[in-house]
């Protein structure tokens, strides 16, 4: 009887199709952060005097310092799904993608690197948003009085 390397997500093992979906996904997941990013840092300067006075300072440098090292971040996980997808053509090449068992455990390393990345994205930009929407409403306040 032979034993089989659990090379699987969900008990089965992926396609290379599969694999190199999951690739084409994360860079478009990861280059559509970048452009939030950049629309954030443009979003938090429109406001910045007003979130400043309004005594949101240190929250905001805070946050600041969330984007950058996210914009950081976006450049290394780019590098690493660039050298997958050129790794996966040289086994796809080589024949010998669903047999290596060191790229479907890099592969599958990444994957939860990269939900991990989507997710602290997400609750960075929840964070903004709440910021924002608070001071926009107190500027519309004012308007109002």
């Amino acid at each position: 009887m032979e034993t089989k390397i659990k090379k699987d997500w969900l008990g089965r093992v992926k396609s290379i199709e599969e694999l190199h979906d999951d690739s084409k996904l994360w860079m478009s997941e990861v280059s559509f952060i970048n452009d939030e990013l950049h629309f954030f840092n443009d979003l938090l300067s429109t406001y910045y005097i007003d979130l400043i006075d309004s005594g949101l300072s240190e929250e905001i440098k805070k946050i600041i310092k969330k984007i950058t090292q996210e914009k950081e971040s976006y450049n290394s996980f780019m590098n690493l799904i660039q050298y997958q997808e050129k790794l996966l053509s040289k086994l796809i090449y080589t024949g010998s993608v669903t047999s290596n068992p060191n790229y479907l455990k890099m592969h599958q390393d990444l994957e939860y690197k990269v939900d991990a990345y989507i997710k602290n994205s997400k609750l960075l930009k929840k964070q903004i948003f709440s910021i924002v929407e608070a001071q926009m409403r107190k500027k519309e306040q004012k308007k109002l009085l």
